[in-house]
């Protein structure tokens, strides 16, 4: 009886803990807060741009640009064990003869291969004629918010594992509909 109230409960807890997926929304970007700034606050913020150009629109173009290279090299060593023979052979004559031979070792290999890799991060920022901020590019810095929401996936594929215990399943579909229904009522079902 204590066996089945611990699957019993264990699944439970299975259940409860797949009805709920944390999802993120974006909700902007931190760059935003150059928008509206004039380009000295833009320039206290940002400090000096490593380049500037023009928008084509009597404005400019404030370009801060930063380039990370990664490099991997497989230098491709190998060491072999050690291995040793220790023996002796007795001859008719009464003589012996002894024998000891050990080898270890390592091997290493030249010609290696390496990979680079560029990564470029950026934000641009669009100033008009007046040098004022009234947009930006980037591709960094987005900022996001979670939230839980019942997964009617995850739920109800944690309830079809319970079928495979065959006791617990009345349970679990009991449990799971609850859970639905609450989610449901409170608009927290997730798209």
């Amino acid at each position: 009886m204590k066996k089945n109230l611990l699957l019993i409960t264990l699944v439970y807890l299975v259940v409860l803990s797949s009805c709920y997926s944390t999802k993120y929304n974006y909700t902007g970007n931190v760059h935003e807060q150059a928008v509206g700034k004039s380009k000295n606050e833009i320039l206290r913020l940002y400090g000096i741009p490593d380049k500037t150009e023009d928008d084509g629109d009597g404005g400019k173009v404030l370009a801060y640009e930063k380039y990370t290279q990664t490099t991997t090299t497989n230098a491709g060593a190998y060491n072999y064990g050690g291995s040793s023979t220790v023996g002796g052979a007795i001859y008719g004559n009464g003589g012996i003869l002894g024998a000891t031979d050990t080898r270890s070792g390592s091997i290493s290999r030249f010609g290696s291969v390496s990979q680079s890799s560029v990564d470029k991060q950026f934000c641009y920022l669009f100033l008009n004629n007046k040098g004022i901020c009234y947009d930006f590019k980037t591709n960094y810095g987005a900022k996001y918010s979670s939230y839980s929401c019942f997964d009617k996936v995850l739920t109800w594929t944690s309830v079809a594992y319970s079928a495979i215990f065959i006791f617990p399943l009345p349970i679990t579909i009991t449990l799971a509909l609850i859970e639905q229904k609450k989610a449901k009522k409170s608009g927290n079902v997730c798209n």
